[in-house]
């Protein structure tokens, strides 16, 4: 199981459960455009264009091969655990769509399916951290914040970037 304790794997993971969404957000966006339109803030942002949503999950993927070589080369267990729990805790938001609507939303078949292994994980790096649940916090509310901040960003940029994609295509 030692092949799973690398620093490698919450990027894979990431796109693994990345790709679940690039193919079918925008898809599902045009088969429930009309309760989209009625929400304040529809899911997956306003955003239809696939490459633009695209372009945003490759920005949050850069992120996380960042922090992958930045605990690989510093062996730092810890910062890497904070990210894992913060990338489990996203999952929550897929589940909070999918009972909110009682239907499929993109993402949750990825999510309930790595759940599991990324449990498994997250014990397996607090073991291996050896910290302190004090320690735990000075990482996980930073990367909490960056990452999540991150999101929020990366959602009001994606309409701009749809714009200046569908204009480069005229």
């Amino acid at each position: 199981m030692t092949i799973f304790l690398n620093f490698w794997v919450l990027p894979v993971l990431f796109i693994l459960h990345d790709f679940e969404e690039v193919i079918c957000v925008p898809l599902w966006k045009i088969r429930h455009r009309s309760m989209l339109d009625k929400m304040d803030k529809p899911f997956f942002g306003r955003v239809m264009n696939g490459q633009a949503f695209a372009i945003g999950v490759l920005e949050e993927m850069l992120i996380l091969v960042i922090a992958s070589i930045i605990c690989s080369i510093s062996h730092n267990y810890t910062l890497y655990l904070a990210f894992l729990v913060v990338y489990t805790l996203h999952f929550a938001m897929h589940y909070k769509m999918c009972f909110s609507i009682k239907n499929y939303v993109p993402g949750v078949v990825t999510a309930t399916l790595q759940l599991p292994f990324m449990i498994w994980l997250i014990i397996s790096y607090w073991i291996l951290s050896e910290t302190s649940i004090m320690r735990f916090l000075m990482y996980f509310i930073p990367v909490f914040f960056i990452v999540f901040v991150n999101l929020f960003i990366v959602h009001k940029m994606m309409p701009v970037i749809q714009k200046k994609l569908l204009a480069y295509a005229r």
